[in-house]
C-alpha cells in the first residue's frame, strides 16, 4: 500500500467501517488529557495504540486530543512564498485555526481567492499579504511544537504505516466541554454497537460509560465480551518486559514480521478472558488481568522460554547431524566400544549404521519438540518479547 492510499485512512467518519473490513478491528477510546503547556497529551492514546498494533488487524482511534494533528498537518506546507495558493486550499477546520474567531473560514477563503485575482500591486491585496506574512512565523512555530513532540511523531508513524484510522471529525480540542463529552459519548456508543469492532477504552473512558445512563444494565452481551477480549489481549502484551520502552518503529516492525501469529494469539486471549469474572465496564478488570499475568501467563511464558532455549541448542545440533554428519564417526566408535551393544553388532560398519538410526531418531524428537514449542498457545507473546528485545540491543 502506497503512502497516498495509506493517508486516505488517516481520518475516519462518524460511522465505523469496521464491519466491512477483513480481520479484527479494535476501536480505541481515550479520554482527552492536557499537558502543563496547554497542549493535548497523547500518552494514553499511544499506550493502547501500541498494544493494539500487536493484537488487531485494524485500529480506529477515537481521539479528540489527536484532532490537533489532523487540523495542523496541512499547515506544514504553507510558506510566505506560496500563501496565495496554499491558504485558500486549506481544509476549513485548518483555516479556522489560523483566522480570527469572528471570521468565518468560508468567507475568508472566498476573500483570499478574490484578492488573488487582483493585480499584485493592488492595495488591499498587498495589505492582506502583509498581514499573513506577519502571522506565518507564529503559525510555523505552533506547527513545529505540535509535530516535533515524540507523541505526535509516533502517531504519525502509525498512521503512515496503514491499518490505523483517526476518528476525530466533528470535534476540536478547544470545543466546549459539554460538546466534547457529547461527541465522545456518541463515538463510543457507535463503536460498541458496531458488530465488526472490539472496543478498547482507558480507565477514565470506562468509568465515563459506567457512570453514564447510556448502559444502565451494562453493555450488550456481544459488545461486553469483545471488549473484554480486547482488554485482555492487549493488556497481556503491555505486561511483556520489553514492551513498555519499545519505540513505535520497533512495534510496527514486530507487527509486520509476526503477523501470522496474531490470529492464534487472539484465540488464546479469548479463552483466557472468558475465565475472568469482571465485565468490560467493571473497575476490577485491570486487576484481574494483572492477576492473570502473574499467576498464569508469566509462569507459562518462563517455562516456554526455557523450553525454547533447550530446544534451540538441540535443534541446531540436529540440523548439523542431518545436513553435515558432524559427530557420526565418533559416535559410531563410542557405540562400538560399549560391550553390551558391541556384542550385538556384527561389525563396526553395522555399528555406524545403528548410530545413524539412533541419531535420526534423536533428531526427529528434536524437531517434534520444536514443533510443540511453535504450537504453544502463548508462543506469539514470547516471539513479540524476543523481537522487541533484539531490536533494542
Amino acid at each position: 500500500m502506497g503512502k497516498r492510499s495509506r493517508r486516505a485512512s488517516r481520518q475516519g467518519h462518524h460511522k465505523s467501517t469496521a464491519s466491512r473490513r477483513p480481520g479484527i478491528t479494535v476501536t480505541i477510546g481515550v479520554t482527552p488529557r492536557v499537558k502543563p503547556n496547554g497542549q493535548p497529551s497523547l500518552a494514553g492514546e499511544l499506550r493502547l495504540l501500541r498494544s493494539s498494533l500487536l493484537y488487531s488487524d485494524h485500529i480506529d482511534l477515537v481521539a479528540p486530543s489527536a484532532s490537533w494533528l489532523t487540523d495542523f498537518r496541512p499547515l506544514r506546507g504553507v510558506t510566505a512564498d506560496n500563501l496565495w495558493w496554499t491558504i485558500p486550499s486549506l481544509p476549513l477546520e485548518t483555516l479556522r485555526r489560523i483566522t480570527p474567531d469572528d471570521l468565518d473560514p468560508v468567507q475568508a477563503r472566498k476573500a483570499m481567492r478574490a484578492l488573488r485575482a487582483r493585480p499584485v500591486n493592488d492595495p488591499e491585496r498587498r495589505e492582506c499579504e502583509r498581514m499573513w506574512r506577519a502571522s506565518l512565523p507564529q503559525v510555523a512555530k505552533t506547527v513545529s511544537e505540535v509535530f516535533d513532540s515524540g507523541e505526535a511523531q509516533d502517531i504519525e508513524m502509525a498512521l503512515d504505516a496503514g491499518s490505523v484510522s483517526m476518528i476525530s471529525k466533528g470535534t476540536r480540542f478547544e470545543d466546549p466541554i459539554d460538546q466534547q463529552v457529547s461527541w465522545f459519548r456518541d463515538r463510543l456508543t457507535e463503536a460498541l454497537g458496531d458488530p465488526g469492532t472490539h472496543m478498547l477504552m482507558d480507565g477514565p473512558s470506562t468509568a465515563f460509560l459506567r457512570d453514564s445512563e447510556v448502559y444502565p444494565d451494562g453493555l450488550p452481551t456481544v459488545a461486553a465480551t469483545r471488549s473484554r477480549h480486547a482488554a485482555v489481549g492487549t493488556g497481556l502484551v503491555e505486561k511483556l518486559p520489553t514492551f513498555p520502552d519499545a519505540p513505535m518503529d520497533h512495534v510496527l516492525e514486530a507487527r509486520e514480521e509476526l503477523a501470522e501469529g496474531r490470529a492464534k494469539y487472539r484465540a488464546s486471549a479469548k479463552h483466557l478472558a472468558d475465565k475472568l469474572e469482571s465485565s468490560a465496564l467493571d473497575a476490577t478488570l485491570p486487576s484481574e488481568i494483572e492477576e492473570l499475568w502473574l499467576d498464569d501467563v508469566r509462569p507459562r511464558l518462563e517455562d516456554l522460554r526455557r523450553s525454547v532455549s533447550k530446544t534451540r541448542v538441540a535443534y541446531e545440533t540436529g540440523k548439523r547431524l542431518i545436513t553435515e554428519g558432524f559427530g557420526l564417526p565418533t559416535m559410531a566408535v563410542a557405540v562400538a566400544n560399549l560391550p553390551d551393544l558391541a556384542a550385538l553388532l556384527p561389525s563396526t560398519a553395522a555399528a555406524a549404521g545403528a548410530v545413524g538410526r539412533v541419531a535420526a531418531a534423536g533428531v526427529a524428537e528434536v524437531f517434534k519438540a520444536r514443533s510443540a514449542v511453535r504450537q504453544h498457545d502463548l508462543v506469539y507473546l514470547l516471539d513479540v518479547d524476543r523481537k522487541l528485545g533484539r531490536m533494542r540491543r
